[in-house]
């Protein structure tokens, strides 16, 4: 049987509630490069009240990781990219971030 360690990229309002999701069944890392953001929900706290401080803390207890360390996410073999892509006045998305966080995935994944 194959062994799942998820990594979910951006840990907003799609990627955290994912990342919880996930982390009763499998091995989760949740990635953001937010400092802030990483130490606040290691300390169980979701600003943007996605989760509650029990669901944080749930999660955390289950074996989740929060982290900004690309090391931590190099043995990784799923990787679910959850970032935003603003638009302009256009209605054209900004695509940096998803290029960004395609380039750290890049970094780490493995045939």
């Amino acid at each position: 049987m194959k062994i799942y360690k998820i990594c979910i990229i951006g840990l907003g309002y799609v990627g955290l509630p994912l990342a919880h999701a996930f982390s009763s069944k499998y091995q989760v890392v949740g990635f953001d490069i937010n400092t802030k953001r990483i130490e606040e929900l290691n300390n169980g706290f979701d600003r943007t009240e996605e989760l509650n401080e029990t669901q944080v803390k749930e999660a955390i207890s289950n074996g989740m990781k929060f982290s900004l360390d690309i090391n931590d996410i190099k043995d990784c073999n799923v990787f679910i990219v959850t970032v935003p892509t603003p638009i302009d006045k256009n209605n054209r998305p900004d695509l940096t971030p998803l290029i960004k966080s395609s380039q750290t995935v890049g970094k780490v994944i493995k045939k």
